[in-house]
């Protein structure tokens, strides 16, 4: 599952997430997950400006904007290059949750997943086995 963990609604969906997977999963089977670190470290000023992607037809830039200890607004700001040379803007903002590594490793337990795997730094990846 990449990032999309983050784009549910609430803290709840994401429990009735881990323990439907956890439903599903075989003995030992693995669920694998990424999502970006909103939580761990607030950002503030021009450091709320993130760069994303870019090549010859597209600048990819968001920013964010903490509503507080559990959301995040992350405003994209799209610029394209259209076939005669022009660029373009294009916009969109959406919540996103912030999930603190330590919140998730407890509610994966708790739905009966152990970690087996965790890597975390600005993108944290675990792989979790059901018990």
């Amino acid at each position: 599952m990449g990032d999309t963990l983050t784009h549910l609604s609430h803290r709840e969906e994401v429990s009735k997430l881990f323990y439907s997977v956890a439903n599903i999963l075989k003995p030992s089977g693995l669920f694998v997950m990424t999502y970006r670190d909103l939580a761990a470290n607030e950002l503030v000023g021009l450091d709320r400006f993130l760069p994303v992607r870019s090549d010859e037809t597209r600048i990819m830039t968001c920013f964010l904007e903490y509503e507080g200890p559990d959301t995040v607004v992350v405003n994209d700001l799209i610029y394209v290059r259209s076939h005669n040379g022009q660029w373009g803007l294009n916009k969109s903002a959406y919540r996103k949750l912030r999930l603190a590594i330590t919140w998730v490793r407890d509610e994966l337990a708790a739905a009966g997943m152990s970690i087996t795997y965790q890597r975390s730094d600005s993108m944290v990846v675990l792989a979790a086995q059901k018990s």
